[in-house]
């Protein structure tokens, strides 16, 4: 890549850009998951989530642009039983295995440090993302449980998943 991919915090300017990119995402890939119907989010609805998520210190959306289109993305969200902030990371196919879901990762523990008042994030992921699970690992998450029926796909197939923690020193 001959220019820079940058990585900043999603502002409510960027409403129609994480859309665009969440319904690609969507398309392209069953290892990642969005809880919201799609159809139904609009740029106006994105952009007070945004808003609101940006003077959190519990929850952050990170956007990964390339020559100003979005290219991935990065979540913490304060999960209210775990008191944890459970993270969501996906990039586009064709960004796939150049380091930026390392960097994304990467980011939201520097921000989960420095900036929130989180212990700690977790995640879960499923167990055939072997490149997840590595970089995951790699960056001090530690498995805590396995979920034999973690995830269900489009078609009903049921997919493990392993819960992951990185717990705050």
């Amino acid at each position: 890549m001959s220019e820079e991919v940058t990585i900043t915090e999603a502002t409510r300017e960027d409403a129609s850009a994480v859309l665009t990119l969440l319904k690609q995402l969507d398309e392209e890939t069953e290892t990642f998951t969005v809880e919201d119907d799609l159809t139904k989010l609009t740029v106006d609805i994105e952009a007070r989530q945004l808003e609101l998520i940006q003077q959190s210190r519990e929850n952050l959306v990170l956007l990964a642009k390339y020559q100003n289109q979005a290219i991935g993305l990065a979540t913490v969200m304060k999960d209210e039983t775990h008191k944890l902030g459970e993270v969501g990371v996906a990039v586009l196919k064709s960004f796939w295995n150049q380091g930026l879901g390392t960097a994304l990762v990467e980011e939201t523990i520097t921000w989960g440090k420095s900036f929130s008042w989180l212990p700690g994030l977790m995640l879960t992921v499923q167990k055939r993302n072997q490149g997840a699970s590595h970089i995951y690992k790699k960056l001090g998450f530690e498995e805590i449980q396995s979920n034999k029926k973690g995830f269900q796909d489009k078609d009903g197939i049921f997919y493990a998943t392993v819960d992951m923690q990185l717990q705050f020193s």
